[in-house]
């Protein structure tokens, strides 16, 4: 895509760090703008600062480590948009400690966010991208997915993953 005016941009992870970066970037762009967060408190501030700055945008609170929420964000999308050009699975949390020590709900939560988010991200909106002949997926990894630092066995695993 070279011209980006017009296109609908979604952005996980929307209202804070990078995905907040991107939102403001793609809204520049002339995109419109689908933000995705969990934190509804500033999933609605996003919204309204971009709002107030002219972008043409679409908030909606979403858990992407369910999937269904992920398919509703995409449901939401197209009715509003009528189309998505841009993916950005970008939603990620952290987790530290040693990995013996990590719990069960440790591991489901950084996997649930940083891996599943990125899995439902891509079954909930590549097929419409691939209908329409038109479309990216960027996801969201880091360097820890390649480098591994010590005390960050869920998120180094989530990343490589990723």
């Amino acid at each position: 895509m070279d011209d980006l005016e017009g296109k609908v941009a979604v952005i996980t992870g929307a209202a804070s760090g990078i995905g907040r970066a991107l939102a403001d970037r793609w809204a520049t762009e002339g995109m419109k703008v689908v933000l995705a967060d969990v934190e509804a408190g500033p999933l609605d501030a996003a919204r309204d600062e971009l709002d107030a700055a002219g972008a043409d945008v679409l908030a909606v609170r979403t858990d992407v480590s369910d999937g269904d929420q992920v398919d509703a964000l995409a449901g939401a999308t197209l009715e509003h948009f009528g189309a998505v050009h841009l993916v950005c699975n970008n939603a990620g949390v952290g987790g530290g400690g040693l990995s013996w020590e990590a719990t069960q709900e440790d591991w489901d939560w950084v996997l649930g966010v940083n891996l599943w988010g990125v899995i439902h991200g891509i079954r909930a909106f590549v097929p419409h991208l691939v209908a329409q002949d038109e479309g990216h997926v960027v996801n969201t990894a880091s360097i820890a997915g390649f480098a591994y630092a010590p005390m960050m066995g869920p998120y180094n695993a989530s990343k490589a993953a990723v």
